[in-house]
C-alpha cells in the first residue's frame, strides 16, 4: 500500500521514514502506521501540467553575412 508519511518514523525493515515522502510498504506495516497517526493513504499522482516553451529570442545572429564582415587587426593600420 503506497502511503504518505506524516511524522518522522521507523517502520521495521523499511527503515527511517521521514515526514514527506511516499513510500509502498505492506499492507499491514501501511495500515498500523496509518492508524497511529504516522501517515495516511497516497493519493494517485496528479498529472503534471505542461508548461509551454517561451520562444526563442535569439538566434545568435545579428543579421551579418559572412561576406558582410570586413575584420581589422592592429598590423592593418601601419
Amino acid at each position: 500500500m503506497k502511503i504518505k508519511i506524516l511524522h518522522k518514523c521507523f517502520a521495521g525493515t523499511g527503515g527511517n521514514l521521514m515526514a514527506g515522502e511516499e513510500h509502498d510498504l505492506p499492507d499491514r506495516t501501511a495500515q498500523k502506521l496509518i492508524g497511529r497517526g504516522y501517515a495516511e493513504a497516497a493519493s494517485a499522482p496528479k498529472p503534471k501540467a505542461t508548461k509551454p516553451k517561451a520562444p526563442k529570442k535569439t538566434t545568435r545572429s545579428v543579421g551579418l553575412k559572412k561576406d558582410d564582415v570586413e575584420l581589422t587587426t592592429p598590423e592593418d593600420d601601419s
